[in-house]
């Protein structure tokens, strides 16, 4: 098989998993809209299988080792965003309720208690992976 003609694949199929993940997407907040929260379900994990059906379904590998960097540059860069937003919007938040300025909704405690466990997650992974 060319060049070209693998590329072109494996474009095709990256597109058809983004669009079944898409598609699954639209339908699940669609149909939940419209008051039909169980086809919402089933039509956004029917977008997930047909995501592992492309993926798992080709004998193209569809992701390499510059994917991967990327990914790896990609989560590193979004980590140290949202670290450095939570390290300034915390205490912000603490003291603007503090002195009656702005009252957080009830589900920005359920969202900080979120992501201070995904950071203890993370730095237990991390540990694990390098001191393993």
């Amino acid at each position: 098989m060319s060049g070209s003609s693998r590329q072109a694949r494996i474009r095709r199929y990256r597109r058809l998993m983004g669009g079944s993940v898409l598609a699954g997407t639209l339908g699940f907040i669609s149909a939940e809209s419209v008051g039909y929260p169980v086809v919402g379900v089933a039509l956004y994990w029917a977008g997930f299988a047909g995501f592992l059906a492309v993926w798992q379904g080709t004998s193209v590998p569809l992701f390499d080792e510059r994917d991967r960097a990327l990914e790896r540059r990609a989560i590193a860069l979004a980590a140290t965003v949202f670290t450095l937003g939570m390290i300034l919007l915390w205490p912000t938040m603490v003291v603007l309720s503090e002195i009656d300025v702005y009252t957080p909704p009830p589900a920005f405690d359920g969202a900080l208690l979120a992501i201070a466990v995904q950071s203890g997650l993370f730095a237990l992974t991390y540990s694990w992976l390098r001191y393993r």
